[in-house]
């Protein structure tokens, strides 16, 4: 197993940790919770899960925030050079929050937890969820 690495999880990864585990795949599911290894949340997830809250698409998990922190997740703010880094990607993904995702994976070298195939396109490091 890869150990000692730092991940990125994307959002519905996030959330399926804290409801519905059983929907990662095992690989990625113990390199989530191998304590050696760091892991990630985007803060731009943050803002995914609450903008799909407000709009009643989504349930979000109760006490996430400490959830979180029980987890050991580290919490990765967005940076100006990050949110500017989006402009050099190539148009192959239209959703904003993914794009700030990768875009902090390359300038951070985390490996992305992800099930989203349009991420897989990017030049970063992926592991299917």
């Amino acid at each position: 197993m890869i150990s000692d690495m730092q991940y990125l999880l994307d959002t519905h990864v996030i959330l399926w940790w804290f409801t519905t585990p059983e929907k990662i795949r095992s690989k990625a599911r113990k390199i989530i919770g191998d304590k050696s290894n760091t892991i990630f949340l985007s803060s731009v997830s943050f803002w995914e899960m609450a903008i799909k809250k407000g709009l009643g698409r989504l349930t979000l998990p109760h006490n996430l925030i400490e959830a979180v922190a029980l987890e050991g997740f580290k919490i990765l703010p967005i940076m100006p050079e990050e949110g500017l880094g989006v402009a050099d990607l190539p148009p192959l993904h239209s959703d904003p929050f993914d794009r700030i995702l990768v875009i902090q994976a390359k300038l951070h070298d985390l490996v992305i937890i992800t099930k989203d195939v349009k991420i897989i396109e990017y030049p970063v490091i992926t592991i299917e969820a």
